[in-house]
């Protein structure tokens, strides 16, 4: 069962409830260098090492240079204090170079923090800062813009338990900000995200991305970017995600999913409620970035995206064929502003290797069913409530979009609902054919 908004408050009040008795452990404070010519890696790693089993460890308000990669995954029953800030370096050869492995997609991270019982605690200022503007510069001169071989997570939760994180920031992340894989019963709490570019942006700074993960809850995030907000992959079960503030970006993703052929992968119990969406970035013209550009005036508030049943290439850049299913998403209580695409969009025609127009969009054997979205209002610069590009192999089945209430500037309402291969759509009515094509974004 997904959990209920009281029961995500109850855990966070637990998780940072600090009895006396913590006061008693075992406790390390990290001290910096106070230059960015000295790395603070093997002080934090030490200070973990001392006091990442049944302590504390403290991060002064100062600023902490991370020059090197850091691996803390066995830590148990720890209360984690950043009063300050985490900045990483911008030698980018070191970081394509070091970068550890993820575990999915060929994907690979700066830090990882694993264990049970994990209490981490930024008071709302504790800062994780990426150096992002100096990768999105760099990434723009590459072919691969999007992922870039070796290009680092910010902050991976690999096998993290019965644990929680609360009161976080994170500023212009190398690439994703968080990835969360065979993670279970975690509570994100208040997380702050802005990967905004000072002087370039870049696709692929998601704020969040979930596989082989599950009762995760999202509670209380603002996610600045230009890519997905919060993205759920590969058996993602279970995930709450609820009171978030979403801008600039392509909303809540669910996908890519179905990349390895023959894989079978699921996403099912989903709870996404109190979403607030609003897109006030203008689209960076360059002819150099076409896919940046896309991705940033392409906003949708909820989105599908699987790979076709094609294997064409490899991950992280490549892939199809994989089976598998979405079912039991519930999305109540949508608010958006000025959205530009569709607001529910599902495209079955992911092909990153593939151009588009080539190959089959509606052979995925992924099939989606049993998703119902609920009490949608506010602004859109389209007419599109819904694009629903599905598999003729696996239709999408029990879709259900009721109380939309979504506005033009003319005042028009948006009425559009384009589908192909939806079987006894429920709340709307199919009003036209939806566009079959290649797409990383859940449209053609």
């Amino acid at each position: 069962m997904v959990p209920s908004f009281i029961a995500i408050v109850a855990i966070v009040a637990c998780a940072f409830s600090f009895v006396e008795a913590n006061l008693h452990r075992k406790s390390c404070v990290v001290k910096g260098g106070q230059s960015k010519e000295i790395d603070d890696a093997p002080a934090i790693l030490h200070a973990f090492k001392e006091c990442g089993q049944h302590g504390r460890v403290l991060f002064e308000p100062q600023t902490y240079y991370v020059n090197s990669v850091m691996n803390v995954s066995w830590l148990k029953d720890v209360d984690i204090e950043i009063h300050g800030t985490l900045e990483w370096s911008t030698d980018i050869m070191y970081w394509l170079n070091n970068s550890m492995d993820v575990g999915y997609q060929n994907q690979s991270t700066a830090f990882i923090i694993g264990g049970d019982n994990v209490r981490i605690n930024g008071f709302g200022t504790g800062t994780f800062n990426g150096n992002g503007d100096d990768w999105y510069k760099w990434i723009r001169q590459q072919e691969n813009t999007s992922n870039y071989p070796d290009r680092p997570h910010a902050l991976t939760l690999s096998r993290l338990t019965n644990s929680a994180i609360h009161g976080l920031r994170f500023l212009r992340s190398q690439m994703w900000t968080m990835s969360i894989i065979h993670s279970h019963n975690v509570v994100l709490d208040s997380i702050f995200v802005n990967n905004t570019g000072n002087s370039a942006q870049s696709s692929n700074t998601d704020g969040a991305d979930t596989i082989y993960s599950s009762h995760v809850v999202f509670n209380n995030w603002t996610v600045y970017n230009g890519d997905d907000s919060i993205s759920l992959k590969a058996n993602s079960t279970d995930i709450t995600i609820s009171n978030c503030k979403l801008r600039n970006g392509l909303g809540i993703a669910i996908g890519s999913i179905g990349q390895y052929k023959g894989q079978f992968e699921t996403v099912d119990r989903v709870s996404i409620n109190n979403i607030d969406y609003e897109n006030t970035l203008h689209a960076v013209s360059d002819p150099n970035d076409a896919l940046k550009e896309h991705m940033l005036i392409m906003n949708i508030q909820f989105y599908v995206k699987t790979w076709t049943d094609d294997q064409n290439g490899y991950p992280p850049n490549g892939g199809g064929g994989g089976l598998g299913y979405l079912s039991g998403v519930e999305v109540t209580n949508l608010k958006a502003t000025g959205l530009r695409g569709a607001a529910f969009a599902v495209s079955q025609c992911t092909r990153f290797s593939g151009a588009p127009g080539v190959g089959n969009c509606t052979n995925s054997q992924f099939q989606i069913k049993d998703v119902a979205i609920q009490n949608l209002s506010g602004t859109t610069k389209s007419t599109r409530v819904a694009s629903l590009q599905c598999s003729a192999i696996a239709p999408c089945t029990n879709v259900t979009i009721a109380n939309v209430d979504l506005h033009l500037a003319n005042n028009t309402e948006a009425n559009s609902y384009l589908c192909g291969n939806v079987i006894n759509p429920m709340g709307f009515m199919c009003t036209g054919d939806v566009c079959v094509g290649g797409s990383a974004t859940g449209e053609c």
